[in-house]
């Protein structure tokens, strides 16, 4: 059956609303665009070197609002549990890569650590970062960057594990499929439990940091 102007002309017109939702549409912010061939920021020995002066040292101690609301402590040793701390840039699109992995890390030990993020906006900024990546754990507002300069992290997706003494027990530069294992591994010997392997999915092979703060 030859179709009418009228539905030919329908049919344009809904084919045109189309293709303006979908170039207007925000882009799938959980689809990974790292993990594949070279990384643009490898973490160097430099960066690995640094990294390690922080380790077992007094972890800085931060009371703030998060984005959501609440003010959390960070720190301050005589913790419930251990902390896990999470350096995001926002508009970072390595800060974007990584939250899906963190968010699975976050679920692996659920009610065993207290996952935290740092984030270098406040306002709508930091509220709309949070709405659009969807972290599985609080994320405090760190917009003049004292948290992130204090624990020394230099890039976004840098992290750090606290013991419950306060003392930072890693600082990580970066993430990789070997340094997820090391994270998860070495949260298992703080908790003294026996480590349950976590799929990082997508998690680039070659140690991989991201953009500079």
């Amino acid at each position: 059956m030859r179709a009418t102007p009228y539905v030919l002309i329908a049919t344009v017109v809904l084919l045109g609303v189309g293709l303006t939702v979908f170039l207007s549409a925000k882009p799938n912010k959980v689809t990974p665009t790292i993990g594949f061939g070279q990384p643009k920021h490898p973490v160097t020995a430099k960066m690995t070197e640094e990294a390690k002066h922080m380790d077992l040292k007094s972890a800085p101690v931060f009371v703030r609002k998060t984005v959501s609301g609440p003010v959390i402590h960070l720190s301050g040793g005589n913790l419930a549990r251990p902390q896990f701390v999470l350096f995001i840039k926002d508009g970072c699109p390595c800060s974007i890569d990584a939250q899906p992995i963190f968010n699975g890390f976050a679920k692996h030990w659920k009610d065993r650590i207290d996952f935290i993020g740092v984030i270098d906006s406040e306002g709508k900024k930091a509220k709309d970062w949070v709405e659009d990546y969807k972290p599985e754990f609080p994320v405090m507002i760190d917009a003049k960057q004292e948290i992130i300069h204090a624990y020394e992290a230099k890039q976004s997706v840098y992290s750090a594990l606290i013991a419950t003494d306060g003392k930072i027990v890693k600082l990580w530069p970066g993430y990789s499929v070997d340094m997820m294992k090391e994270m998860n591994d070495l949260i298992a010997k703080e908790l003294g439990v026996e480590s349950k392997p976590f799929d990082s999915q997508y998690a680039p092979k070659v140690k991989t940091s991201g953009c500079e703060f």
